[in-house]
């Protein structure tokens, strides 16, 4: 949200002063963006080792359970950083569906079926 002030000294600012502005706002959101990859890269390290293991424990990929436990903590964690509950919905959204779908993969003909799951617990991915 930009106040009336912003907006004035936006307005007061020469267009090299913008630009440089400019420069640097992406310069800092590419950096920001090779964190978030490193982080992701991190977890799917972690939906690799939970495939390894879930299906000794009957784990299937998909655990409903845990898909809500870890939507709602992000929400949570959403508003108290004062992200957009809708983005971070999207986004884990399609995070989560990547990630049981991955966890499939890995997993083959050792995924267990929702059915005949042994325990509730899941996993980082869901």
């Amino acid at each position: 949200m930009t106040t009336p002030r912003a907006q004035k000294d936006v307005a007061e600012r020469s267009e090299q002063e913008l630009q440089d502005e400019m420069s640097d706002v992406r310069r800092l959101i590419d950096e920001l963006d090779e964190e978030l990859v490193t982080l992701l890269a991190k977890r799917q390290r972690l939906i690799e080792r939970a495939a390894r293991v879930k299906p000794a424990l009957g784990i299937p990929a998909n655990v409903p359970e845990r898909v809500d436990e870890v939507l709602a903590h992000v929400l949570g964690v959403a508003r108290r950083e004062g992200l957009s509950v809708e983005v971070a919905m999207n986004l884990w959204r399609s995070l989560i569906d990547w990630s049981i779908q991955y966890e499939e993969r890995l997993m083959g003909d050792r995924a267990p079926k929702r059915d005949s799951q042994a325990s509730s617990g899941g996993g980082p991915t869901s």
